[in-house]
């Protein structure tokens, strides 16, 4: 649950304040009886600045407003980092618990926690991506299918994968120049576990996959257990 304050009711959205800033809540069947006031709301943010029209964070109830206080809740084991796991989660309105290492969310919405357990936990496959041309990335981490690929840096730029992660052509540098710029040089070749399913999801692709060709590994001999 968020907490925002009910400013105005406008003809098709709530002006709220959340924290320091503004924000918008979607006037449908699920808000028609919000109040002015300040509450602890389900919500799940739907922000996209070309179809509202406006940079402000976006939001629709889960739930409707006389059952919020609804307080069942489910939670999620994501395994490893991923940035758009990451985001959808933050989405669904969940909360990370560091003490269940899960994130936890209301039940209200557990059919959509199911939809995305359902996608990272699909078969694991072996996959080799290969790049078609130079990839540069500045202030933002190099990954593949939401997977940060660089674990560590040494002085010289050179990088380390991730586990369960190979490079087995090519070249990956991280140039501190102001912000740190991450280079994968064209023709080179990783070799990751991925979820079979997050392959039709678009909300997972890179930009930049357009420009790398994906193909079906046969997995290494030895199992990969990962350690997170």
């Amino acid at each position: 649950m968020q907490e925002f304050t009910v400013l105005e009711r406008k003809e098709s959205y709530f002006l709220c304040r959340k924290g320091t800033g503004h924000c918008r809540i979607i006037i449908d069947q699920n808000s028609q009886t919000l109040p002015l006031g300040t509450f602890m709301l389900h919500v799940e943010e739907i922000t996209d600045r070309y179809a509202h029209h406006a940079n402000d964070g976006v939001f629709r109830l889960l739930m409707p407003f006389e059952d919020q206080g609804n307080i069942d809740i489910c939670t999620l084991a994501t395994g490893r980092k991923n940035q758009y796991v990451y985001k959808r989660c933050l989405q669904l309105g969940g909360k990370w618990e560091p003490v269940l290492n899960e994130w936890v969310f209301s039940a209200a919405i557990k059919h959509e926690v199911d939809k995305l357990a359902a996608l990272i936990n699909s078969e694991l496959i072996y996959i080799e991506a290969t790049f078609n041309e130079t990839i540069k990335l500045t202030a933002e981490p190099l990954t593949l299918f939401g997977y940060p690929l660089v674990k560590s840096v040494g002085r010289n730029g050179k990088v380390s994968l991730n586990y369960g992660m190979k490079l087995t052509a090519g070249e990956i540098v991280c140039m501190p120049a102001g912000a740190t710029q991450t280079i994968i040089l064209a023709d080179s070749k990783v070799r990751l576990y991925i979820p079979k399913a997050l392959l039709d999801q678009t909300n997972f692709h890179e930009d930049f996959l357009c420009v790398v060709d994906i193909e079906k590994k046969r997995k290494p001999r030895k199992p990969v257990t990962f350690p997170w």
